[in-house]
C-alpha cells in the first residue's frame, strides 16, 4: 500500500505531462466514437470515409498454412480461418474469403509476416525538418544500418509530438524485398496485388506498425483523410442545425396558432360564423400534436434493435404509413412475432410471408410486419 502511495506521490504532474495525458485520453476517445460511428454506417461508406479502397485482408505465411484474417471497414476482426498449405490455392483461397464475407477486388490486401523477419529502430529529427521526412529517413537507413534503401521496404510512423517539445520521434519499420516477394510468390498472387506487409498483431501492437508497398500513394491519404472528415463533420453540423431550425419554426407554428385560435373564440362569442373557423383550428393543432406524440424512425429502429436476439439480423427494414416491414434471417424466427407483440412501441406484429430455411446462412429467412403503436411516445414517457 505504502509502495502504490509513494508511486502515485512520485509522479511528474507537469504542465507538460498533463498535456500529454490529455492529449491521449482525447485521442483514445475520438478513436472510440469514430469506431462505434462508422458501425452504424454501411461499409462501403464507412471505407470512403476513411479514405480506403475497402475491408482490409490479411494473408498470414506460416509453417502449417495461410492464416486469413478478415478486417471490416471500421477496423473490426470479422472472421479468421486457416488453410492448409497441401489444399492451398487461389481458388480456395477465393471461396473461403467469399464464405466469410470478403473478395480479393473488394479488399485491401496486406501479407503477414513472422516478427522476426522486421528490423525496428527510431531516431528524432527537429519538429522544422518533419517535411522532408522521407529523405531523412532513407538517409538515416543507409547511413546506420546494413540495408540499402532499394533492397527494402520501408515504414514509418511519426509519433505525436509532446508539448514544447523541439524534435519529433520517428519509428521506422524495415523488412527485406526478397523474403516480401518469396512470401508473395507461395502465394501465387502478384505483387501488384499487395497493399502491405506487416508483423502479426499482438496486444500492444496494431495495424500502425505495417509497411505499404504503395508509399506514394499513402502519402496522399492524410490530407484526404482530414477533407473527408472535415466534410462530414461540416454536413453534422448542418443537419443538426437544420434540425433545431425545424423544431423551432414548428414551435413557433404552434404558439402562432394558438394565439390564433384564442382570438378566433373570442370573436365567436358575437359572430357564430367564427365556429367552423375554430374547429379548422383544433384540427390543426390535433394533427400536429398527433405529429409530435408518434414514434420516430428512429424510435423504432432502435426498439426494432433492442427486441431482436443477438442471434438475428435484418436486411430489409422499412416503415411506411404507421406499418413497419421487416426481412432477415433468425435461428428463432418462430418467436420474432411474440417479441413484437410485447414491445410497447408496436402492435398486430404477423408474419407475411412463410418461414423458409437458407442453406447458405444455416438461419430461418423470414419476413414479417407491425403497426407502430398511437400511443408509443407517451409510453416512452
Amino acid at each position: 500500500m505504502s509502495a502504490a502511495l509513494k508511486e502515485i506521490l512520485s509522479v511528474d504532474v507537469s504542465p507538460s505531462w498533463l498535456w500529454g495525458q490529455a492529449t491521449t485520453a482525447w485521442r483514445g476517445f475520438a478513436n472510440w466514437w469514430r469506431s462505434e460511428f462508422f458501425d452504424l454506417l454501411p461499409e462501403p461508406l464507412v471505407a470512403w470515409l476513411g479514405g480506403t479502397a475497402g475491408p482490409v485482408i490479411r494473408l498470414g505465411v506460416e509453417t502449417s498454412g495461410v492464416r486469413i484474417e478478415g478486417i471490416s471497414a471500421t477496423g473490426r476482426l470479422a472472421d479468421c480461418v486457416t488453410i492448409a498449405w497441401s489444399d492451398y490455392s487461389l481458388a480456395v483461397l477465393d471461396r473461403t474469403l467469399a464464405r466469410i464475407g470478403f473478395k480479393r477486388s473488394g479488399g485491401i490486401i496486406g501479407v503477414v509476416l513472422p516478427a522476426t523477419t522486421f528490423f525496428r529502430r527510431s531516431f528524432e529529427i527537429p519538429v522544422r525538418a518533419r517535411e522532408g521526412v522521407h529523405v531523412t529517413a532513407r538517409q538515416e537507413l543507409e547511413h546506420r544500418t546494413p540495408f540499402q534503401a532499394e533492397n527494402v521496404h520501408l515504414g514509418m510512423v511519426i509519433e505525436p509530438r509532446q508539448r514544447d517539445s523541439q524534435t519529433l520521434t520517428v519509428n521506422q519499420t524495415i523488412v527485406r524485398r526478397d523474403i516480401v516477394e518469396e512470401a508473395v510468390l507461395r502465394l501465387d498472387l502478384p505483387l501488384a496485388d499487395i497493399h502491405f506487409v506487416a508483423p502479426p498483431l499482438s496486444d500492444n501492437d496494431s495495424l500502425a506498425s505495417s509497411i505499404s508497398l504503395r508509399p506514394q500513394t499513402d502519402r496522399e491519404v492524410p490530407f484526404t483523410k482530414r477533407l473527408v472528415h472535415l466534410l462530414t463533420v461540416a454536413a453534422v453540423i448542418v443537419a443538426g442545425l437544420d434540425a433545431a431550425l425545424f423544431w423551432w419554426r414548428q414551435e413557433h407554428t404552434i404558439a402562432a396558432i394558438e394565439a390564433q385560435t384564442l382570438v378566433v373564440r373570442e370573436q365567436a362569442l358575437t359572430v357564430s360564423g367564427f365556429e367552423q373557423e375554430i374547429a379548422r383550428v383544433r384540427s390543426a393543432l390535433r394533427a400536429l400534436e398527433e405529429q409530435r406524440v408518434s414514434p420516430s424512425a428512429a424510435d423504432l429502429w432502435r426498439e426494432t434493435s433492442r427486441i431482436l436476439p443477438d442471434n438475428t439480423w435484418v436486411t430489409d427494414w422499412r416503415l411506411r404509413d404507421g406499418s413497419v416491414s421487416i426481412a432477415g434471417y433468425s435461428l428463432a424466427a418462430t418467436e420474432l412475432v411474440g417479441l413484437f407483440e410485447k414491445s410497447q412501441l408496436f402492435k398486430q406484429a404477423s408474419l407475411d410471408a412463410p418461414i423458409t430455411f437458407d442453406s447458405v446462412n444455416e438461419r430461418d429467412r423470414f419476413s414479417l410486419i407491425v403497426r407502430a403503436s398511437a400511443n408509443a411516445r407517451s409510453a416512452q414517457r
